[in-house]
């Protein structure tokens, strides 16, 4: 019995003390919940696979973006792959993609998952994480030799929004007005590809859900109204990298016809595109569907292998 005292007691502190510095570091405009996710689950996520390099590549102020990097034991492709993860430009975690950049670097190649600023956590817009990604990519460019990759051999891609902010690399023009023109492949996980209907009078169905409703004006601020001007869609262009996408047929965040327009626009270009449709799968199903995992998986790799 006060064995069991002893243990609830412990308990109750550990609770007490993780709750207390929660609160206390808490962004602002994150939620709690969202916090306990950022902190204790995505937080998590780190131990069960471990990156083998971690590199700071731009400070904002107090707020340090690292890029994680999984080595190979033994190289099979000069190729490298820098991924970035999805979240709505809101929330997510480096750290979600470990076990994906672990099990690529497990096949020969070396795998990175990027931080990048995002609107409940660093209070940013869509723009920022956009130069966050640039930022990301051109250090590792320049870093090239340190991190042991070819340089001109760098694929890029990403899951949801993190798959605009991969497509905005090869396709959306600077403040320079210049794109990335030296990317190896884009690597598409149902990527948020067509943002135009945040402000092209676009009316979501009348029996959304309240929670969805909010989200999406929310998601609507984050673009300062030019989702027009920052969606790849708009930027569809010749000679663009090679591309494959990963999209499930029944994913309601970003319908399937979407992504079939975005693919027949690059094929009319003259681009080399690959539309893997996977049927009645959801958004993130390559994440969270342990059946399909590993086909997902093998076909990444068939992928990089060929490019």
């Amino acid at each position: 019995m006060k064995k069991t005292m002893i243990t609830l007691l412990v308990l109750a502190i550990s609770l007490a003390i993780l709750f207390s510095y929660l609160a206390l570091t808490k962004p602002k405009q994150m939620p709690f919940i969202g916090h306990f996710f950022d902190k204790v689950v995505y937080g998590s996520l780190y131990y069960f696979n471990k990156p083998d390099e971690a590199h700071i590549y731009a400070s904002r102020g107090k707020i340090k973006l690292k890029l994680f990097a999984f080595n190979p034991l033994e190289k099979k492709s000069e190729s490298s792959v820098l991924l970035f993860h999805g979240g709505g430009w809101a929330f997510g975690s480096s750290y979600s993609l470990f076990k994906i950049c672990r099990d690529i670097s497990n096949k020969g190649i070396t795998c990175i998952s990027a931080d990048y600023r995002l609107a409940l956590k660093h209070n940013s817009k869509v723009k920022d994480s956009m130069i966050d990604a640039r930022d990301a990519y051109e250090w590792i460019i320049e870093n090239a030799e340190l991190l042991n990759i070819d340089k001109d051999h760098v694929m890029v891609g990403g899951g949801s929004s993190g798959g605009h902010l991969a497509a905005s690399l090869a396709m959306i023009p600077d403040e320079n007005n210049e794109v990335i023109r030296d990317i190896k492949a884009l690597i598409f996980f149902n990527p948020a590809i067509n943002t135009t209907f945040f402000d092209s009078g676009f009316e979501l169905p009348k029996n959304t859900s309240e929670r969805r409703v909010k989200f999406w004006f929310y998601l609507k601020k984050l673009f300062e109204g030019k989702s027009i001007e920052l969606s790849p869609s708009n930027y569809v262009s010749e000679n663009l990298p090679p591309s494959i996408i990963f999209h499930g047929t029944n994913d309601k965040t970003i319908p399937i016809s979407i992504i079939e327009d975005f693919t027949n626009d690059m094929k009319s270009k003259g681009n080399d595109i690959t539309l893997s449709k996977w049927e009645d799968k959801g958004h993130q199903f390559y994440r969270w569907d342990k059946e399909v995992y590993p086909a997902v998986i093998d076909e990444v790799i068939n992928f990089i292998k060929e490019k």
